[in-house]
């Protein structure tokens, strides 16, 4: 199974900032997040690999919108949405086992394609 960045944790709600769904726009930053470093996605979701270790993780993501819109509205599985398609950069930082990893800076990454926007589901949807 291929190696990659697998984390799922809990943030504040402040490190969501300057958030314009309607417009595209927003920013998401986290600093010194303690995580666990599985090794591989095989491993987080199944275990039976190497014991994890502790890792502590930043990062900064800035979406920015174009303007185009997509919409969704699946009222068979009560799954309506509003995005904005747009791009994101992204910069990080990691220590895991001794070792620092660290990402070029936010001005430098480009994606192929984000969005950022507004969905309901399940008791929220309401056609």
């Amino acid at each position: 199974m291929p190696s990659g960045l697998f984390w799922t944790t809990r943030l504040d709600e402040d490190s969501v900032s300057d958030v314009h769904p309607g417009d595209g726009d927003a920013v998401y930053k986290a600093e010194n997040v303690p995580v666990y470093d599985f090794h591989d996605i095989g491993n987080a979701l199944f275990g039976g690999g190497p014991a994890p270790v502790t890792a502590i993780v930043s990062f900064k993501v800035k979406w920015f919108g174009d303007g185009s819109r997509a919409k969704v509205n699946n009222p068979a599985n009560g799954f309506a949405a509003t995005f904005v398609r747009n791009e994101a950069q992204m910069e990080w930082s990691a220590t895991s086992g001794g070792y620092r990893y660290v990402s070029a800076p936010l001005h430098n990454s480009e994606s192929s394609f984000a969005e950022i926007g507004h969905e309901r589901n399940g008791s929220f949807y309401n056609g």
